[in-house]
């Protein structure tokens, strides 16, 4: 009684292939091969499948599920009885060239000869099997390489490459076999050779895509350098810089960003460079942090226990937390207040604990805290932006308060308006949200920047915006 092969475990499994006997043998290997190569592609399409991901592949789903169907109802279980059906019928060929060289009568010997010949006929044709399921396993897995999801392309190339390495096994097994026939089997080794002639063709094609597909890989790796280069250089040049440029600083990542922006986003890639200053994508994205909202976060402190904080940065494990119990202008401040820290200190773990994107209110706060507001306010309102905006709306460089800019807004008076903003800041805050100026509506600053209006009022009077 045979044994079954597939009912061993991984591990006994391994001892036989390595034991130092035919079987299992090269034959079964390649098999063996061809059936981890198909279980793996066939794993891809079923994430392909995924209800939460069907429909990023509706160009290709009823394809990959046909593939999946074939691969588990034929493929897959055709290769599983060559897999058994090689070492059986190997062994069959084994025992009778032991038989034949210890046969002592000549005629007995040339009958077990003939035998073993024949019987090895058999064992050519299997390998030949194998490697036209592998084929197909290759094919499929090319299919879904370039199709299926990428994020497992990891899978879809060890397919394909394992079923090619199959395919190479099993041209090699035919050709080393076909040596034991002479010229009484010409025609039959002839046909042989021409079909694993065939064989080697479609390897050598299929080697290729295989080599391509990691090229592929080594490309997109390729272009993201640019990217991780100039965040290493940033990171280096402001880390260690004691008279730091801050707005200099979120410039140069703005404008790498902007550079870098189609491998940022794979999907909706921005088309303005506001749209790209959203620090929650760039702490995943490009920095490698994961990014994590919740209604509630606190710090311990020495005195009181804990503080409520609005966010915290963790370094050394690449975690940003933001309080979402604030309005989202303030997350967003705050998010990008985490995002100074990143780039400017490098204190382990730093925390915004007052829920405030308005840098002025700050003053009691240590340098770093200060610093990192900075960075928050030039990042999300990138100074010439700003003026640009400005100008668009309030078709002027800067807002003189006089009877005509009054007139502007609704037709009011300049002493209306006065009444109504008795600073400077006041006014400020009035353009910061304002919607509407000489006859013409609009999307406010705040609105535009993401930003709250005090954030605004405040960037808007550093850029020397609004005289009053």
């Amino acid at each position: 009684m045979s044994l079954n092969l597939l009912e061993r475990t991984v591990n006994d499994l391994m001892e036989k292939f390595g034991a130092g006997n035919h079987k299992p043998g090269s034959g079964s290997a390649a098999a063996f091969q061809g059936m981890v190569s198909a279980k793996l592609i066939s794993t891809v399409i079923s994430l392909c499948a995924d209800e939460k991901r069907k429909h990023l592949y509706s160009h290709c789903i009823f394809e990959l599920l046909d593939f999946q169907e074939q691969i588990e109802n034929r493929i897959y279980p055709e290769l599983a009885d060559k897999f058994q059906f090689d070492s059986e019928q190997f062994d069959k060929t084994i025992n009778l060239r032991k038989a034949r060289d210890n046969e002592k009568d000549g005629i007995i010997k040339n009958q077990l000869r003939r035998q073993a010949l024949e019987e090895l006929k058999v064992s050519i044709a299997i390998p030949l099997q194998i490697a036209s399921l592998c084929k197909e396993v290759a094919e499929i897995a090319a299919f879904v390489f370039d199709n299926g999801f990428k994020a497992a392309r990891g899978d879809s190339q060890v397919s394909l490459s394992g079923s090619v390495l199959a395919i190479a096994g099993c041209i090699s097994i035919i050709r080393l076999n076909v040596l034991s026939f002479n010229s009484d089997e010409y025609e039959y080794s002839k046909s042989i050779v021409s079909k694993v002639n065939t064989l080697e063709l479609e390897y050598k094609r299929l080697n290729k895509i295989a080599g391509s597909k990691i090229e592929i890989l080594n490309d997109e790796f390729k272009k993201k350098i640019p990217l991780f280069d100039g965040i290493n250089k940033i990171f280096t040049k402001y880390k260690i810089n004691k008279s730091l440029d801050i707005e200099q600083c979120a410039r140069e990542l703005q404008n790498l960003l902007w550079k870098n922006k189609h491998l940022i986003w794979k999907k909706n890639i921005p088309e303005s460079y506001l749209d790209i200053l959203n620090p929650e994508v760039i702490f995943k994205k490009a920095l490698g942090y994961d990014y994590l909202s919740s209604d509630r976060y606190a710090v311990p402190i020495e005195e009181d226990g804990i503080v409520e904080v609005a966010g915290v940065i963790d370094q050394p494990n690449k975690l940003v937390l933001v309080s979402d119990k604030f309005p989202d202008q303030v997350q967003r401040f705050t998010a990008a207040h985490e995002l100074g820290h990143a780039i400017l200190h490098k204190q382990s773990i730093l925390h915004r604990d007052i829920p405030t994107d308005s840098p002025d209110k700050r003053v009691a706060f240590s340098k770093v805290e200060k610093e990192a507001d900075k960075f928050a306010s030039y990042f999300l309102m990138p100074s010439r932006l700003i003026k640009k905006e400005f100008e668009e709306k309030f078709s002027s460089e800067v807002f003189q308060l006089n009877e005509t800019s009054a007139f502007n807004f609704g037709g009011k008076s300049l002493v209306d308006l006065k009444r109504e903003c008795k600073t400077l800041r006041d006014l400020s805050r009035k353009l910061a949200s304002a919607e509407f100026f000489e006859n013409k509506r609009f999307e406010s600053l705040s609105k535009r920047f993401g930003v709250s209006i005090e954030a605004m009022a405040i960037r808007l009077e550093e850029l020397n915006l609004v005289h009053y």
